[in-house]
């Protein structure tokens, strides 16, 4: 005879038992990450961008459209990186994905190497031309070692006030309401800065501040004003950069 308690007891455990398993096959449910990598400079989209999860080999290359989609990626925290030929790469923050969801990671490539428009020359003494801006010119070994470049600035130049998201960075000189104007590798980049530069991709960053400084690019900023530049070169560029770049440091950690 069947005892009614038992197989109560018995119901209970397996009914637990399968909750468990639901919630143990929910919480494995891979997600899916999808989104467009464009031009910095263009702003066209950008195909053949392999699109990789790191640490894992779930990969997808951007389409003609620019467009891409990551299936099977596991929940939890990951990092995603956007590289071709061209281009710098770039490797976003950490993103915490839900099992199951999905998340858009958009990409603004900026390309390795472009040419300046024709910058017009102000006969100027080089005294008056140091008085005009203040600058920071900082090498790889003096910023910090994680985070992007603009979070490293936030904690190195004084002076300075930050906005925006992860997605849509900028940065304005204290006391002003204009925001600084961005060149990287020699390629003019109007704010915010939409991508993301890993500081432990940065050779060495210059910062100016005042109106008089972005009269450098004039050319490419007409009818813009802006409350300085920051001017970023990243590893292996050939864009020619200040001479403090290059010096090494002095024994003792001096400048």
């Amino acid at each position: 005879m069947i005892n009614p308690g038992r197989a109560l007891s018995s119901l209970a455990v397996l009914a637990a038992l399968t909750l468990l398993n639901v919630q143990h096959l929910s919480a494995q449910t891979p997600a899916t990450i999808s989104g467009i990598v464009i031009d910095a400079i263009t702003r066209e989209p950008v195909a053949n961008v392999a699109i990789t999860i790191l640490g894992s080999d779930i990969t997808a290359t951007s389409n003609s459209d620019g467009t891409y989609t990551l299936i099977g990626v596991p929940p939890g925290l990951i990092k995603v990186k956007a590289q071709t030929i061209g281009f710098h790469p770039i490797t976003t923050p950490y993103y915490n994905i839900k099992p199951g969801g999905t998340e858009a990671v958009n990409f603004t490539l900026a390309p390795l190497t472009v040419a300046l428009d024709p910058v017009e020359v102000i006969g100027e003494r080089p005294e008056e031309r140091q008085w005009a801006f203040g600058s920071n010119i900082m090498r790889s070994d003096q910023l910090p070692t994680q985070g992007s470049v603009l979070e490293a600035l936030s904690g190195t130049v004084a002076g300075l006030d930050f906005y925006g998201d992860k997605d849509t960075e900028g940065v304005s000189a204290r006391n002003s309401m204009r925001p600084m104007l961005f060149v990287i590798d020699g390629v003019v980049v109007r704010p915010p800065i939409q991508f993301y530069i890993d500081v432990n991709e940065v050779e060495c960053v210059e910062v100016r501040k005042g109106f008089r400084a972005s009269q450098e690019f004039r050319p490419s900023i007409i009818g813009e004003t802006y409350s300085g530049v920051i001017l970023i070169w990243t590893r292996g560029s050939a864009a020619p950069r200040p001479r403090e770049c290059s010096q090494q440091p002095r024994p003792g950690g001096g400048n």
